[in-house]
């Protein structure tokens, strides 16, 4: 087995495991810093690479009003309350690092229609984090090691981490080590052990999600870390499964109806904006519908700016009749047309405003439709087919606000760190916005742990 010496260790080459890279550099320029990436150069990045990127944050960076109460909530409290307070308190400092190192940011849209606002959003998108931070890791003197997989920690007699092995047999040996490579997306066995034996049907919203095996997350509990966040959960997301195009959201189904494989409702599409419901409508995808699921619906909403909620590359199916519509999904048009009237018995007529929640509900109708219940009678119909794709597992290593892996009894585990999704914090619903801010924010924090830690050997935490 060979052996190679650093003083800092990162797996993973997304935002969190870059910006340890840099942060440890730009602390310690002296030191000698090794990121080890499973993929090519040319898929690196993991998620990172895919997404848009946006932060739940002010143009000015700070964070959103409902930053703080958004994440606890929607987790029943379960997010450690100390996690939650760090990323606020990190969060402008951590966006004008981010400017620093060369990745500008700005203002704008998300793809919810009823976005009360923009959101802060990196120019060029995660893409550019990747490619301007793993630069500057090269730039400051560390090393990217590509088609390198870690797998295994190496512990000395205490229980501390001092090095990774790759799967070639190789040995780095360092005083800190970052775990910072996913969750557990893509891999289909882990998806059946924690989401049960339909989990392999969940495909990565992204390419970069399918590098995410779940192996940082493996090798920390095998070192004896606790774990946290909700491993029977996912984000997931309503995608277009007849493109191969990543992130082919479609974010219209509030503003018609959601119909499954026998052409019947099984959800209330409108009972909130869709930035507070596309996770659980994906999921009832999932679970509920099989995986199949159209979204249908008539020139009302066509003639709406739909553009940056529907990002498919392909046009929706369209038909001039129901009938018609019904044979291009494959659907009984007998069961599309009776689910479709008895909507419109139910919706009430008018025009159709997706700028905000209307209040316009259905009446005697099971499931109800609590918003946005317009009759569908405006032909040429349309429809999109939907299905759930997964963007990252809730799952992982527990850490405290240091970014420090900690063990069962509580404690942290002498030099094991552990950043973006390979840190569990999510449960019940992902605060959204949170993930890539959450990876560049303790990433940096664990960059200047292991700086601190390689010039003084003897600490221990």
């Amino acid at each position: 087995m060979s052996r190679q010496q650093a003083d800092l260790v990162v797996v993973g080459c997304g935002a969190g495991g870059l910006a340890t890279a840099v942060r440890f550099l730009e602390c310690r320029p002296e030191g000698r810093v090794v990121v080890l990436e499973r993929t090519s150069k040319a898929q690196r990045g993991g998620n990172t690479a895919w997404t848009g990127a946006f932060f739940r944050l002010e143009p000015d960076g700070e964070p959103a009003a409902d930053f703080s109460v958004r994440m606890r909530d929607l987790s029943g409290g379960r997010t450690d309350p100390a996690i939650i307070g760090r990323l606020a308190a990190l969060a402008r400092p951590t966006m004008e690092w981010l400017n620093e190192n060369g990745v500008a940011t700005k203002p704008d849209l998300t793809y919810f229609l009823t976005s009360k606002g923009p959101r802060l959003m990196p120019v060029g998108g995660g893409a550019a984090i990747v490619e301007t931070l793993a630069a500057r890791v090269e730039t400051l003197g560390g090393t990217i090691r590509y088609d390198t997989a870690a797998h295994d920690l190496v512990q000395d007699e205490t229980g501390a981490v001092t090095g990774v092995v790759t799967a070639d047999g190789t040995r780095w040996e360092a005083p800190t080590v970052v775990l910072a490579c996913g969750g557990f997306e893509g891999s289909t066995a882990l998806l059946d052990r924690h989401l049960g034996d339909r989990g392999h049907e969940l495909s990565p919203i992204a390419p970069g999600g399918r590098a995410n095996q779940g192996e940082g997350i493996e090798m920390g509990v095998r070192a004896g870390a606790a774990t946290d966040g909700q491993f029977e959960r996912f984000h997931g997301e309503p995608v277009d499964p007849r493109t191969r195009s990543p992130e082919a959201l479609v974010m219209v189904y509030p503003y018609g109806i959601l119909v499954d494989h026998r052409a019947q409702r099984f959800l209330d599409e409108g009972s909130d904006t869709p930035d507070n419901t596309f996770e659980s409508v994906a999921y009832r995808i999932w679970r509920d519908a099989d995986q199949f699921a159209y979204v249908v619906a008539d020139q009302k909403l066509v003639r709406q700016d739909i553009a940056r909620a529907v990002l498919t590359d392909r046009e929706p199916e369209t038909a001039d009749t129901l009938e018609a519509l019904a044979q291009r999904l494959d659907l009984d048009p007998a069961a599309l047309v009776a689910t479709v009237e008895a909507y419109n018995a139910a919706a009430r007529p008018g025009p159709l405003d997706v700028t905000a929640l209307d209040g316009i509900a259905t009446s005697g109708l099971e499931p109800p439709k609590s918003n946005w219940a317009r009759p569908i009678d405006e032909p040429p119909y349309v429809a999109w087919p939907v299905t759930c794709a997964i963007t990252f597992t809730f799952g992982g290593l527990k850490t405290d606000e240091h970014a420090r892996v900690v063990d069962r009894l509580g404690a942290p585990i002498p030099g094991l760190y552990a950043v973006g999704e390979t840190a569990g914090i999510y449960h019940g619903k992902y605060p959204g916005a949170t993930s890539v801010l959450r990876a560049l924010c303790f990433g940096r924090v664990a960059g200047e742990a292991a700086a601190s830690r390689s010039t003084t050997p003897s600490t221990t935490a």
